[in-house]
């Protein structure tokens, strides 16, 4: 090979190394997936059984018949459309840099203190909090003797899920796992909802239900109550469970519409007042025989006389 020739082939190599050094460093950024907490929790959510579960948005809102204490009507619900909303709250890994002369958008790592906590013999980890927001278009129809009228309102529900960093990067999920739920939202109800099953299990819907809260700084995760998922109440297959909410003599007509799976499937029935002197009304039924679900839900809708059509709506959990 000449001299000539030799000098042309190192010439093609070197430009062909310039060219893959290039497109490495051009595009290595986009080549490697980049992992957001954030994103991977939400995940979690719609993916994870269990989360699943808790956050169903199905069998809710049926279309069984009631009645309420304020109106003649036989009501009938149906879902028109439903929207999802979540939103997630971590403590930042890094933070702005305040240093003097820092550039707009320079970060510092955070203080490793206030991004782990102490959670005992899971030891010093991190804290996630999720908000879960389903609003249900609902459409009600009253049904007179001689005329049937048709409304529509939107009911909101709100759940938290409170998450543990418990794995490393490369376990799923990048290590985060569903440690504890709240049914509640934002909402304290107007009235006190207390159950007990036929096996023993006695639980309350309001926040007395949920005993722990973050250890994280409430600037980064708000200071939510939450349940443990392995300290929620069991009611195994095919108990009985015992209703009753109780209201204060001034509040107005009130009344509470119940979801849960019975032995026929879905369905939602109205507590009835059964004594008049201390405003209490009751609902007893059985659960499923057999259910594919670990963890469900009792869903309660509170209607008032001065609010009608909008109403409140929250979730008590167990487990089977």
């Amino acid at each position: 090979m000449t001299r000539r020739a030799i000098t042309k082939r190192w010439a093609a190599l070197a430009t062909l190394a310039a060219a893959i050094t290039l497109a490495a460093g051009g595009c290595g950024e986009k080549e490697v997936p980049y992992i957001v907490d954030a994103d991977e929790i939400i995940r979690y959510v719609n993916e994870v059984g269990i989360a699943r579960e808790l956050f169903r948005a199905t069998d809710l809102v049926n279309p069984d018949p009631y009645t309420v204490p304020f109106d003649s009507a036989v009501f009938h619900d149906r879902v028109i459309s439903r929207t999802r909303g979540t939103e997630v709250y971590l403590v930042p890994l890094k933070i702005p840099d305040t240093s003097p002369g820092a550039s707009r958008g320079d970060s510092v790592p955070n203080d490793p203190d206030k991004i782990y906590v102490d959670h005992g013999y899971l030891g010093r980890v991190r804290e996630g909090l999720v908000l879960v927001v389903d609003e249900f278009e609902v459409e009600i129809t009253r049904a007179y003797t001689a005329d049937t009228l048709v409304d529509t309102t939107t009911v909101e529900l709100s759940r938290y899920g409170f998450f543990l960093k418990l794995g490393a990067d490369n376990r799923p999920y990048v290590g985060w796992s569903l440690w504890g739920f709240n049914g509640l939202g934002n909402f304290t109800p107007p009235v006190v909802v207390r159950g007990e099953a036929s096996g023993g299990a006695e639980f309350i819907g309001n926040v007395v239900l949920y005993p722990e809260t973050p250890k994280s700084d409430f600037r980064y995760i708000p200071t939510v109550n939450y349940v443990r998922l392995t300290a929620m109440d069991t009611i195994r297959a095919g108990e009985t469970i015992h209703l009753t909410s109780t209201k204060s003599g001034g509040i107005l007509a009130t009344t509470q519409l119940v979801s849960d799976i019975g032995p026929d499937g879905p369905f939602t029935r109205r507590m009835v007042r059964y004594d008049l002197v201390e405003f209490v009304d009751s609902l007893s039924y059985l659960t499923t025989s057999s259910s594919a679900l670990f963890y469900n839900l009792i869903f309660i809708q509170t209607l008032t006389e001065r609010t009608y059509p909008i109403r409140n709506a929250f979730v008590i959990p167990y487990r089977h």
